[in-house]
């Protein structure tokens, strides 16, 4: 009698867990690592999967997202809007016919991230320049000061930050802090808690139940809707010094003033308003700014994603602009676990006879996705994708460049991850002289990788090989 009530619980197991994986929609590949995963470990897969896997549908996100959209279209925003019309009419002269025109209309079409002029950008590789940046634009705030990151620390680097804000918020500057629950778990929150004490307004990101297994991945920083920053660079002193587990950290990050900065306000503003139901879209938060010459200025659009929208944007986008290179593309990510559809574009656009060039760390901070990473490079090598790995410190910047003509800076990792569960964003520039700066910083950068070859994959034993394929099938799932 056990044995058949233990055999009709399996049964009752397996046919759930089939339905509900089947339901979902996701990626075969995925929902083959979860199947086998619940199968053969039942004990430890189900919470496993309820805590790391489970992908709530969605549609669930609309009745949000119909509040932002409608808040949205009730509060026209000068500073993004105005400019809309203005850069309408350069876009079609520079860009209509070409690769990039369709670059740009996707993005639109995806996260409604309309294009729109930078004053000045800038781009930091050294996170103590990128800080000490920061840390004067937050002296010189005179209004308010909006700080998400994925990763708030407690150390060298957040005390100097703390005392500084505590400063400004007694001066009567308003102050906005936001993390990410899951991301900032480990790390003290008592300087936090005392800027909150201080008149500052703090907030955790995803803390829900339901929500433990996605992560706000964005880093934004936004000082009086004039200056903002984004990109690899959370808030901690490993990011300047390696801290205690690398010998320095190589990060890149962007500083750009003018209208653009209120695509970077758009999505603090957003998340603000999913945890604190608090309507920031107002004229203080996105002043109208006085716009460069359309013909000479710096043109930035901005494409997001999450697992709320219907579309994988950055991954699309990305997708996309690697099919459209025609002589060259340079890619940087500290992590490599691609999903079918990018990694066949890699392959094809080598295959092409297209200069791709990829970069990650060679000094991990998680061992599963460097060991997966490894599973997909001989076929990249053999598609003529060239692979290096940086081994002078943890490696973490995320860039593309494509052709000498335009590139992207932000936060998306090369991971599945990071296309289909984060909400992350990247700033594609469209601009000659900044896309050289950033292949230059690739390749300067050469000079501390070492280059992945084919020979010394086929010395992996199969030991080896195996580990690194259960790596490649549980990068996956998690």
């Amino acid at each position: 009698m056990l044995t058949e009530v233990i055999t009709a619980v399996i049964a009752v197991y397996v046919i759930v867990v089939v339905i509900i994986l089947i339901y979902e929609d996701r990626d075969p590949s995925t929902t083959l690592a979860w199947l086998l995963i619940l199968l053969f470990l039942p004990v430890v897969g189900i919470p496993l999967y309820f805590f790391t896997g489970r992908m709530w549908p969605w549609q669930r996100h609309r009745k949000r997202i119909d509040a932002l959209n409608a808040i949205e279209a009730h509060r026209v925003l000068p500073s993004v809007y105005a400019e809309h019309q203005l850069w309408a009419n350069e876009r079609r002269a520079r860009y209509d016919g070409t690769d990039v025109a369709k670059i740009i209309n996707m993005i639109e079409r995806q996260s409604d991230g309309h294009p729109l002029p930078a004053d000045t950008v800038e781009i930091f590789t050294s996170g103590a320049e990128k800080f000490d940046r920061l840390i004067a634009d937050i002296e010189a705030a005179t209004d308010h000061i909006h700080l998400q990151y994925f990763i708030w620390e407690r150390d060298e680097l957040t005390a100097r930050v703390t005392e500084v804000l505590r400063r400004k918020v007694a001066e009567g500057v308003s102050v906005r802090i936001m993390y990410d629950f899951a991301g900032s778990f480990n790390h003290r929150k008592d300087e936090l808690k005392s800027l909150e004490r201080a008149g500052a307004q703090v907030e955790a990101d995803l803390t829900k139940f339901n929500e433990l297994n996605y992560r706000n991945h964005l880093k934004i920083a936004v000082i009086d809707a004039r200056v903002g920053y984004t990109g690899g660079m959370n808030m901690g002193q490993e990011y300047i010094d390696g801290g205690s587990r690398f010998d320095l950290w190589r990060d890149t990050h962007l500083r750009v003033s003018g209208p653009f900065v209120a695509e970077l306000q758009r999505l603090f503003v957003e998340r603000w308003f999913a945890n604190r139901n608090e309507n920031l879209w107002v004229e203080r938060y996105f002043p109208v700014l006085a716009s460069a010459d359309p013909s000479s200025a710096i043109m930035l659009q901005l494409v997001h994603s999450s697992v709320g929208d219907q579309w994988e944007a950055v991954k699309q986008t990305f997708l996309h602009a690697v099919a459209s290179a025609d002589r060259c593309v340079r890619i940087q990510s500290p992590y490599f676990v691609p999903d079918q559809s990018f990694y066949d574009a890699l392959l094809t656009a080598g295959l092409g006879g297209v200069d791709v060039r990829f970069m990650m760390t060679g000094v991990p901070d998680k061992k599963i996705p460097f060991w997966a990473a490894r599973t997909y490079f001989p076929k990249v090598l053999a598609a003529g994708v060239r692979v290096y790995q940086y081994t002078a410190g943890f490696f973490h910047a995320k860039s593309l460049a494509v052709d000498s003509t335009f590139c992207a800076l932000g936060t998306a990792n090369i991971d599945v991850r990071s296309f289909s569960l984060h909400d992350e964003l990247m700033v594609f520039i469209y601009d000659e002289e900044i896309t050289r700066q950033v292949e230059l910083h690739f390749e300067t950068d050469l000079a501390y990788c070492r280059e992945v070859t084919a020979e010394e994959l086929e010395r992996d034993g199969r030991l080896v090989r195996f580990r690194n394929s259960v790596m490649r099938l549980a990068s996956r799932a998690l």
